[in-house]
């Protein structure tokens, strides 16, 4: 299948699969701040906890138990080495004003992804996802541009419409939904450009993806 990334259809699959999801989310982030004081337990949830976009980018309901699972704790060294290389780029990128950083952010958004899910090398995931991503990077930036915006839109139209009719408690609780929807919206965004750019892809996901310019 052809990698296709589309700014308003992207947006709606992230709502549908953020709300579709919003419940198993928040209780995932419950169980992961209520065990994050627990040394070593902590390492693998953390790590569990990164791999949320690839799990959406499946299409079923996430277990928010899965955070759990040893596995994420036996892929730690793999997950610091990754981080290690993705930080060590950044740093000098962000010295030619901050645009190579932004480039080499999104261009390598889909690594931990990649190398959580298919179980591939810090290099390997750091180079497929270079692949997945070329010809869409300024897509990529554009979609997650305008989401944020919408977000701020309607969190403003809706924290407005409360504050005019001052209904107090229940403005705060209803402006908290909000903010909660729209991370599990925005976690969902990720999953779909995943899912759009990778997992669709028919080519396997160890051999290179055709290039676009």
């Amino acid at each position: 299948m052809e990698r296709k990334l589309e700014v308003i259809p992207a947006i709606q699959d992230a709502v549908a699969i953020g709300v579709k999801n919003s419940a198993s989310l928040v209780l995932t982030v419950v169980f992961y701040v209520l065990t994050i004081w627990i040394p070593y337990l902590n390492v693998g949830t953390t790590i569990a906890m990164a791999t949320i976009p690839g799990k959406l980018a499946q299409g079923s309901v996430i277990n928010p138990t899965f955070i759990f699972d040893s596995v994420y704790r036996r892929r730690m060294g793999s997950y610091f080495l990754l981080q290690g290389f993705l930080h060590i780029m950044m740093v000098p990128a962000f010295c030619f004003l901050i645009v190579p950083a932004i480039v080499l952010s999104v261009m390598y958004s889909l690594a931990l992804f990649i190398m959580l899910d298919k179980d591939v090398t810090p290099t390997e995931a750091l180079e497929l996802s270079n692949k997945a991503t070329y010809g869409f990077k300024w897509k990529i930036f554009f979609v997650s541009l305008v989401y944020a915006i919408l977000f701020g839109i309607v969190f403003w139209i809706i924290f407005a419409i409360c504050d005019a009719i001052d209904v107090g408690l229940i403005t705060l609780i209803l402006m908290i939904a909000v903010i909660v929807l729209g991370i599990c919206c925005g976690t969902a965004l990720n999953a779909v450009i995943y899912r759009n750019l990778f997992l669709n892809v028919q080519e396997p996901a160890t051999k290179p993806l055709q290039a676009e310019a």
